[in-house]
């Protein structure tokens, strides 16, 4: 009898032939298993997409849990910003010996913009009388106002309290970016809170002429809500207060003005110290064409380079329009102007102040 070892293949067979069939085997091996795999991953990429195939497992339904529908803002989201919200009322009321805040005596919601107890919210129609205000917070403490500070330019006004004897800290806002069209934002509206997105980005003239880095922008909202509701993004960053309705007022129009107020604690712009308007307010008319740029109507420097009748069509190599003009305003101590003046181009450095 012979012995074949089992390396070998059976004498009779054609070593070539052997290996051929060899390397088939190997490969139909490899495409079952990869079938296998790539059903597997099918299978778990379709129920990533489609939570409801086959029925869900632990993987998809995590996945699904952390995607929270857009009309509704996070739990968590929503309690961190009740805890920096506060209701102002005109005065206390009280009936048979009993003090309370009456809902017809309340002001509007205000958010903390400092640890040490400054605040704002929108109120065009404070007349300076804020004696008998109180500040109601979200845990049931009650504070009055020790010092209010008016904006006339955003028509925003800073209140400011004082921390109980405890020296606790009021915890304090952040502020997105302006929001963006259709972007989901989320109003806080009579203690609720109300999804809706941005349709619309608008120059609105608050005041004309007006200095240059005041308010001039709104963002509008697809429906109306009151005065003074705050706005939020996403992520619970304030972007706004509702100045009319649809109309919500950037938050940047705070944070233009807030280290005038936390340092100074008044209100202070930097400015070229000018009023005027922008061509996107009404529209600034040059040898019957349509002229971008800022029209200067006013111009309260002594020594200031500029002069009333100018227009500035370029701040720091930008085109002169509301954004271009409020940002390098706030963020250099002089600015390279292109100005027409009398149908010619000139161009200078002028400095920027506080107003």
């Amino acid at each position: 009898m012979s012995f074949v070892p089992p390396h070998l293949p059976p004498p009779v067979c054609n070593l070539e032939e052997h290996r051929k069939w060899q390397r088939i085997k190997i490969l139909l091996v490899s495409v079952v298993f990869g079938l296998l795999a790539g059903a597997s991953g099918a299978a778990m990429l379709l129920g990533w997409v489609w939570p409801g195939f086959g029925g869900g497992d632990a993987w998809i339904l995590s996945s699904s849990v952390n995607n929270i529908p857009r009309d509704l803002l996070d739990i968590r989201v929503r309690a961190e910003l009740e805890d920096r919200i506060a209701s102002v009322y005109r005065d206390l009321s009280g009936t048979a010996g009993i003090n309370f805040l009456s809902p017809d005596k309340k002001i509007g919601e205000a958010i903390f913009v400092s640890s040490d107890g400054w605040l704002t919210l929108y109120y065009p129609n404070y007349n300076g009388d804020y004696k008998n205000w109180r500040v109601l917070l979200n845990n049931g403490h009650s504070f009055v106002v020790q010092k209010v500070l008016k904006d006339n330019n955003s028509n925003l006004v800073y209140l400011k309290v004082t921390a109980d004897q405890s020296g606790a800290q009021f915890k304090v806002v952040n502020f997105g970016d302006e929001a963006k069209q259709l972007e989901d934002v989320y109003v806080y509206s009579h203690g609720s809170w109300h999804h809706t997105w941005v349709t619309n980005k608008i120059v609105q003239s608050f005041h004309l002429p007006h200095l240059d880095s005041a308010p001039s922008t709104v963002v509008e909202l697809n429906e109306s809500f009151d005065a003074g509701d705050l706005v939020v993004g996403a992520q619970g960053k304030i972007v706004g207060l509702v100045s009319d309705g649809r109309y919500v007022l950037p938050s940047q129009y705070v944070a233009n003005i807030l280290p005038g107020v936390l340092g100074l604690q008044k209100i202070t712009y930097r400015t070229l110290g000018t009023y005027g308007w922008f061509s996107a307010e009404q529209p600034i008319i040059v040898k019957n064409e349509l002229t971008a740029g800022y029209a200067v109507a006013r111009v309260t420097l002594n020594n200031s380079n500029l002069k009333a009748g100018d227009i500035i069509v370029e701040v720091n190599g930008q085109v002169a329009d509301s954004n271009n003009l409020w940002y390098n305003i706030i963020s250099n101590k002089n600015l390279k102007l292109k100005v027409l003046r009398k149908g010619k181009i000139i161009e200078f450095t002028q400095d920027v102040l506080e107003n």
